[in-house]
């Protein structure tokens, strides 16, 4: 028997027991089973049924597989009017997409996590490009360009069985196309509306057993421009958000004289971004003298080699790669703010501080009156109420009664905010404006290596297994104080098993051990019925962790300044803010005041943890020309409501939140040149905190792609999400979001050898709500023309 996927035959249904709401669930996908399984049964006329391999480690069709899947293949990437990759996704059901920044994307399966990809895992081409450190995905910085994506496979639902923690609600593994399928030149150049500005250019060659690929890539654009209020969308701020990304990348694959192949990847980039800050505002405690500019290098390198011996399939791998962010700051702000004895303040009550104390000192500096220091800050109320009497502004004796209500009531708080004011009356200097530069970085490494066997026992019974480890590392002073690693080894094994004809039971499980969380063990177990040759139904049942990252678990986050002029580096030091890890048991106040009285205990950050149960239906009829996935599901979730700000930096407990809903995806293809896809997603989360405030109940994409042999290409897709970043308090101030993307093409065809392709895109956000968060000014409409060339 090969490796290969295998078909299926015809076999009696077998009754198997659930929970009463699962099995009504499963009666109705029976009963939409035997509806149509009367179609005519053989596979479409002009293609098979569609092979994966992210949901096992197994090539297996997608009738098969323990998972709901959905396939972006070569045409819909191709033909698409994305511009990047995160845009690519917006196809994919129950995946929420959109723009933190110019230069930051957002992408969530199910919405939860809204600031990070911490519940994801993300692949390319089996190498994981999630940064376990911070928990972050550079999606907009990727060495990688969509003309070099063959096709993305997103497992829809928990797989660490498969890939390990963090693979806690889906994977997307995108794979890179084989240097002996591309045309020996590729082209294209881009340009549009905000600033759009893109160029690519790659080469490729096949020399006996060896083919290789080499790509450049450039892309720009102005990103976001303005910043909203979050209740009226009235324009706050204008800024430059604008993003300058390049990157390199190459591909070797030799196929050797017995039957291995060895492949090298390797490729760099260089993304730069503007951050949103307000220049000279004199007003703020901190002023900013520059617009800060990040700056995110990634370099990666990946061996892999595959032998076939007898009826096993030995794969080895191991990637290396590295991440960097340099940032600098360069402000303007008082030494006071340097003092560790603010600091000390800060972590007894970080809102009091931010939000009384210190625009207080503020007012009273900018006074320069002894009156007012003292109604500020003098216990006798006589100096207080003989200020009130010089009539001062309703807002400052607002500030000036809140502050000392906490001040003069809160002993621990007085002792604090005493030692602070006696260290600035003996020296005026911490009240004098300083410039300061303070410098962001981060410069992260992993290592990782894997080894796994595929066997083929006999024409029923294939199994992978293996073993691989995993460690990370980062030198920062401005997120650890220094450095900090982890570790993490794992086995895991999969086994499919057709035990009677028509009847696929997949069983696997992954075993890690993390040196900063601990041990996990993740289980899988499916049954796949095929009761027709091109129709599936499947049960599954899984449970993931997503382990903390080592932010949550080793943060010491603070800004070092160092003074512009040298000779008062004596006032040096670190800013009062501090995102401090827990050590021990510890509780931190927490918007305490004017809003919330907060407080969280905690003794370390927790591992979140899924358990997921799964009803699904695959289904090809090929005298509709349709394609069918439907997904009913009920997740189990513990989900930690961590707030990781530098200035509120909060590690939850966990909370429990059930997550029920259905999906379904269809494709039709009425005719050889046309291409519908049709994706819907209703997802009902209970509880409502950060978790769940980007958790849209209803969303959905309409698709379609036109192919005119005589080179005239069209293609549009629509997209909605309806309430996200919702607070329950104010359930109408909801973002309603909805896209229409439309995309033009002709293509030349030159002695069939040379082809040169002229396209236009139009995006347009079809209401007038903002991109993702209620604060985002990113422009409402973008136009985009490109010409690309190709030579075979």
């Amino acid at each position: 028997m090969c490796l290969a996927a295998r078909g299926a035959t015809k076999t009696n249904n077998q009754r198997f027991s659930m929970r009463k709401h699962q099995l009504g669930l499963s009666i109705a996908v029976m009963g939409f089973a035997t509806m149509v399984s009367a179609a005519d049964d053989m596979l479409f006329a002009d293609q098979e049924m569609p092979v994966v391999f992210s949901a096992t480690r197994l090539k297996q069709t997608i009738a098969d597989a323990p998972a709901s899947i959905t396939i972006i293949d070569r045409q819909m990437i191709a033909q698409s009017p994305a511009r990047e990759l995160p845009e690519l996704l917006k196809l994919v059901p129950g995946m929420v997409v959109g723009y933190e920044s110019g230069w930051d994307a957002f992408v969530g399966y199910h919405g939860t996590s809204a600031d990070k990809s911490r519940r994801m895992q993300v692949l390319v081409d089996g190498r994981s490009i999630y940064q376990p450190i911070l928990a972050y995905v550079d999606w907009l910085g990727l060495p990688l360009e969509l003309d070099d994506i063959d096709r993305i496979e997103v497992i829809r639902g928990p797989n660490a069985a498969a890939y390990g923690a963090n693979s806690f609600l889906g994977v997307i593994n995108v794979v890179t196309r084989h240097p002996s399928d591309l045309p020996a030149a590729r082209a294209y150049a881009r340009i549009g509306s905000n600033g759009i500005q893109d160029n690519f250019a790659s080469t490729s060659a096949t020399v006996g057993a060896a083919s290789w690929q080499f790509s450049a890539s450039s892309r720009q654009d102005h990103g976001f421009s303005q910043e909203l209020d979050r209740n009226t969308f009235e324009v706050l701020n204008e800024y430059v958000d604008d993003k300058h990304q390049k990157a390199i990348n190459g591909k070797l694959v030799w196929e050797t004289p017995t039957d291995g192949t060895l492949s090298v990847s390797v490729g760099r980039s260089e993304l730069r971004g503007q951050e949103n800050v307000e220049l000279h505002n004199t007003s703020d405690i901190i002023s900013y003298r520059e617009t800060p500019v990040a700056t995110m290098t990634q370099n990666y390198l990946n061996l892999q080699f595959e032998q076939l011996l007898n009826n096993h399939q030995v794969r080895l791998r191991t990637d290396y790669s590295q991440y960097r962010r340099s940032e600098t700051y360069k402000i303007q702000t008082y030494p006071l703010l340097m003092k560790q004895s603010l600091r000390n303040l800060f972590l007894y009550d970080r809102v009091y501080v931010d939000r009384l104390l210190l625009p207080t000192i503020q007012t009273a500096l900018g006074a320069n009156d002894d009156l007012v220091m003292a109604a500020a800050f003098e216990p006798n109320d006589k100096y207080f109420e003989a200020w009130k009497k010089t009539n001062p502004d309703a807002d400052t004796v607002s500030l000036f009664t809140k502050f000392r209500q906490m001040y003069l009531t809160d002993p621990k708080l007085a002792q604090l905010t005493g030692q602070l004011l006696t260290e600035a009356g003996q020296n005026a200097q911490l009240g004098s404006l300083l410039n300061y530069n303070s410098v962001v970085d981060d410069r992260e490494s992993r290592l990782e290596a894997e080894i796994q066997d595929t066997w083929a026992i006999n024409p029923q019974l294939r199994v992978v297994y293996g073993t691989g480890m995993q460690t990370s590392k980062s030198d920062s002073l401005h997120y650890f104080n220094g450095e900090v690693e982890n570790t993490v080894w794992r086995l895991f094994a999969h086994a499919e098993w057709q035990f009677i004809p028509n009847w696929l039971l997949n069983i696997g499980a992954m075993d890690e051990h993390d040196d900063s969380a601990g041990h996990f063990l993740s289980p899988r177990v499916a049954l796949n019925w095929r009761f027709a040759p091109t129709q599936s139904l499947r049960v599954v049942s899984s449970k993931a962790y997503r382990t903390p990252d080592l932010q949550e678990e080793k943060a010491y986050w603070q800004f070092q300044a160092t003074t512009e002029d040298r000779s008062l580096s004596q006032y040096d030091g670190s800013h009062y803010y501090l995102a401090k890890a827990l050590t021990g048991y510890e509780c931190i106040k927490s918007r305490s005041y004017p809003t919330y009285n907060y407080v969280v205990c905690n003794d370390k950050a927790p591992s979140e943890e899924i358990v997921s149960t799964e009803i699904g239906y695959y289904g090809e009829l090929p005298s509709l020309h349709l394609q069918t996935d439907l997904r009913l599901y009920h997740d189990q979730l513990h989900l930690a409501e961590h707030n990781l700000e530098v200035n509120d930096f909060v590690i939850a407990p966990l909370e429990e939140h059930q997550q029920r809903g259905v999906e379904l995806s269809t494709q039709w293809r009425p005719y050889p040149n046309w291409r519908f896809l049709l994706n819907y997603a209703y997802d009902d989360i209970t509880g409502f905190n950060d978790n769940t405030m980007f958790v849209p109940k209803h969303s959905g994409n309409v698709a379609a792609w036109y192919d005119d042999p005589s080179g005239i290409q069209a293609s549009m897709a629509y997209v909605f999400y309806n309430q996200i970043f919702l607070n329950a308090s104010i359930p109408e101030q909801g973002i309603y979001y909805d896209q229409l993307a439309l995309r033009l093409a002709k293509k030349w065809s030159v002695n069939k050898r040379h082809d040169l392709e002229l396209s236009g895109v139009w995006q347009i956000r079809l209401t007038e709500n903002p991109e993702l968060r209620r604060e985002n000014g990113a422009a409402r409409d973008k136009v985009w023309f490109a010409l690309s060339y190709s030579y075979e």
